[in-house]
């Protein structure tokens, strides 16, 4: 409970320092969130079970030395309503992930950019997200629901022409503090020092077709790839397309939106490889309201899906209340099927707020 209570104080604190940052004239710029979830998950219909009560608190400054050039750290706590006991750390002390009662750096990172160029060298926050009212991804999606990831590298983007842009992550992983959910065979067990790479392209413009994005890329991690006969590289390919059809008179200014992913491991058997992610949705309904439906289908070799589960079918229906540009609050209720008798169903729900600034 005191936990709590210290969170709630350091909440008010963020917010009043927000108003006299937003006051001064200066090369800082103050930025965040704070995220409060019920999360449940059981194999009982409900999915209510779990009781996982969170707080997520991530309060940030951006100093800009000019207008190109700025460094941006952002702290993080995450506590749960178990209040943990508190530990400062700078690694990822969890399971592939920072644990609850830690306090940390989830960005850390110098930037530089300019009109059709953009490098960040640190610790720094890089998901490959579809445009879908959940913004995730079967690749790369971190600090999904109310857990905390970053990528300690170098992330780069630049204009490819004026449609198209291309992206390139190079990530470092300790073997014993891997600070992202990869699925158990990509382990990085051979070596104490690791890299990623991700290389890739998107275009962002609505064309003729109503497609708003459509991307590819490609994923390596090195000798980090644990098969029967040894580590080998593990090498993903995916790609990415979302459909927006507006209706303003139906939908009050919205759309209808469609949104697939389909990706393939590349060193394995192609049966056992594929990920594939479809959502069919509403999206702002008169600015305030979003419905999804998402199914995913999930291979036992893709190994980077932090929000789905591996070896699995799976379906959810997603709502969020935009009550402002600053907060909103997000319904969700899954059904989760493992391929394996043996594992039984699971059904989450959670109940969520999150609040940005």
């Amino acid at each position: 409970m005191k936990k709590f209570i210290y969170s709630t104080i350091l909440l008010f604190t963020i917010l009043l320092f927000q108003d006299y940052a937003h006051a001064q004239q200066s090369n800082f710029q103050f930025y965040g969130n704070v995220r409060l979830a019920h999360i449940g998950t059981d194999t009982d219909a409900n999915g209510l079970g779990g009781d996982n009560t969170l707080l997520r608190i991530r309060p940030g400054i951006k100093y800009f030395f000019n207008e190109n050039h700025s460094f941006s750290g952002r702290l993080v706590y995450l506590v749960s309503k178990e209040a943990e006991p508190f530990e400062f750390t700078i690694k990822a002390n969890g399971n592939r992930q920072l644990a609850y009662g830690s306090l940390s750096f989830d960005e850390f990172y110098y930037q530089y950019t300019n009109e059709d160029f953009l490098l960040k060298a640190g610790r720094f926050q890089k998901s490959i997200s579809v445009l879908s009212n959940a913004g995730r991804s079967h690749l790369r999606f971190q600090s999904n629901a109310n857990f905390v990831h970053w990528s300690d590298g170098l992330y780069l983007k630049k204009g490819l022409n004026s449609e198209w842009f291309g992206e390139a992550i190079i990530e470092y992983q300790n073997r014993d503090a891997i600070s992202f959910p990869y699925k158990a065979n990509l382990n990085y067990g051979n070596s104490e020092h690791n890299f990623n790479y991700y290389l890739g392209a998107e275009n962002r413009t609505r064309d003729q077709n109503n497609i708003i994005q459509k991307g590819f890329g490609i994923f390596f991690a090195t000798n980090a790839y644990l098969k029967p006969d040894g580590f080998s590289t593990y090498v993903a390919l995916a790609s990415r397309i979302t459909f927006d059809f507006p209706a303003e008179d139906v939908l009050k200014g919205g759309s209808f939106r469609i949104v697939g992913e389909l990706g393939q491991n590349l060193n394995t058997e192609f049966k056992n490889g594929t990920s594939a992610v479809t959502s069919f949705g509403i999206n702002k309904y008169a600015e305030k309201h979003e419905l999804m439906v998402e199914f995913a289908s999930t291979d036992s070799q893709w190994l980077t899906a932090s929000p789905y589960g591996v070896n699995s079918e799976e379906i959810e229906i997603r709502y969020r209340f935009i009550f402002s540009s600053d907060l909103n609050f997000d319904i969700r209720y899954r059904v989760r099927v493992p391929r394996l008798d043996i594992i039984p169903t699971q059904y989450s729900t959670f109940l969520r707020a999150t609040y940005s600034f």
